[in-house]
């Protein structure tokens, strides 16, 4: 019988994931359908940080931040942060992204926080600006968005830089060789109010799942934002611009260098950990915020499936 059941929960759970890919699932019944999942998990292994980590993803995404702390802080019981070493901090600073951004945003940089992979020489650079132009409504008081930079140890190189770009991971050559030409830093431009991170030659970059390139996303979303975004008439959005107040071409002219650096320097947010979301909920960020993918082979497995 058994092979029976894990068969149709196979089937079961194949429909359930193409409903959710159609929006026929919400984000609150996913997490209210996989949670119980988790428990589940938990509780035949319990020695595996990973279902607490992604069960404290889920109450987060649901709202439920008290037990998303303690589920975060659990998975850090079981797998606690190894210290920096000192490679791994000079790494961090060193490939430290520089940001551009156009003359008229109207969201400052907040915090930065860098995480760096356990076993591999990765890290993820997480920004939080102070909003997202287009939800004054999902009580995250920040928009947080990712980079993450390769490197060889040996060569003090960078090897490869990616984003987090709407939801898809954008990954660059052209990224690579501009970080070299300026000491091994990236360089990332970075779209008004709503902060997509882009790379060196994002206009000829395909967005993978979403069958367009950037510059048809900038274009699409330049008129969006032109014309006041989602919510317009939201009453925390009265303080905030009416909408992009230039030309398309302004709207890409990143020509505003912010260092994230100096944040770093003032504030040094860095760790090493598997379990990035549960770090930053737990040690370094005192705000809500949205847990976005961790590391880039989640986005890489998803697109396998």
């Amino acid at each position: 019988m058994i092979e029976i059941y894990t068969h149709e929960w196979k089937t079961v759970s194949a429909r359930v994931a193409e409903a959710m890919r159609d929006g026929k699932i919400t984000v609150e019944q996913t997490c209210a359908a996989v949670i119980p999942v988790l428990d589940l998990l938990r509780s035949v292994f319990p020695d595996d940080a990973e279902f607490p980590a992604r069960q404290g993803e889920y109450y987060h995404l649901d709202g439920q931040l008290r037990r998303a702390g303690q589920a975060y802080h659990t998975a850090l019981k079981l797998d606690p942060p190894p210290a920096l070493t000192e490679q791994e901090a000079d790494a961090i600073r060193r490939h430290c992204p520089l940001l551009l951004t156009t003359e008229a945003e109207c969201f400052p940089l907040k915090d930065i926080a860098a995480v760096h992979h356990p076993t591999r020489p990765l890290i993820g650079y997480h920004l939080f600006w102070e909003d997202d132009f287009d939800f004054p409504d999902d009580y995250e008081p920040c928009d947080h968005e990712e980079i993450w930079v390769e490197y060889d140890p040996e060569e003090a190189a960078v090897t490869q830089v990616m984003t987090f770009f709407h939801s898809s991971v954008i990954s660059s050559e052209e990224a690579v060789r501009e970080a070299r030409e300026h000491g091994e830093r990236p360089i990332i431009r970075i779209e008004w109010g709503k902060h997509g991170s882009l790379l060196k030659g994002w206009k000829n970059i395909d967005i993978p799942m979403k069958n367009m390139t950037m510059q048809d996303w900038m274009r699409q979303t330049y008129e969006h934002v032109k014309n006041g975004g989602r919510l317009p008439e939201h009453p925390l959005k009265r303080f905030w611009p009416q909408g992009y107040e230039g030309s398309y071409e302004s709207y890409i002219d990143f020509s505003v260098p912010v260092d994230p650096l100096l944040y770093l320097e003032r504030k040094p947010l860095m760790f090493k950990s598997l379990h990035a979301n549960a770090i930053l909920f737990t040690q370094a960020i005192p705000y809500n915020f949205h847990p976005k993918m961790e590391w880039p082979d989640r986005f890489a497995r998803a697109l396998l499936d």
